[in-house]
């Protein structure tokens, strides 16, 4: 996967408990307009990709990734992460990089 690609995938989950409240932001907006529509159907897209890919994973996947990115201490490191959760750090990057393919795979890229 293309580190831009990667990046952008990791930046979303860390946003993903938030944007129902950014879309409301831009829905209250007075100077809502047909770039803030575009704007809102691209945050839905990837809702729906990333709520698609929780729901297709294993739990196992699933708490690596909610310790990653959804419950993130930002002073733990991945070796600390890989810690608490009692695996290797090449089981830990294994289990992130399959569920950022499946929600590669889900947004159509």
């Amino acid at each position: 996967m293309k580190r831009a690609v990667f990046l952008h995938i990791e930046q979303l989950l860390k946003d993903y408990s938030g944007i129902n409240n950014f879309i409301a932001e831009i829905e209250k907006s007075p100077y809502f307009g047909v770039d803030d529509q575009r704007r809102i159907m691209t945050l839905k897209q990837e809702q729906t990709a990333v709520r698609d890919a929780i729901s297709n994973t294993d739990d196992d996947t699933l708490e690596t990734i909610d310790s990653l990115y959804f419950h993130h201490d930002p002073n733990k490191t991945v070796e600390g992460v890989a810690l608490d959760l009692n695996i290797s750090r090449s089981t830990l990057f294994y289990r992130r990089n399959k569920f950022l393919e499946l929600v590669k795979n889900n947004l159509g890229w």
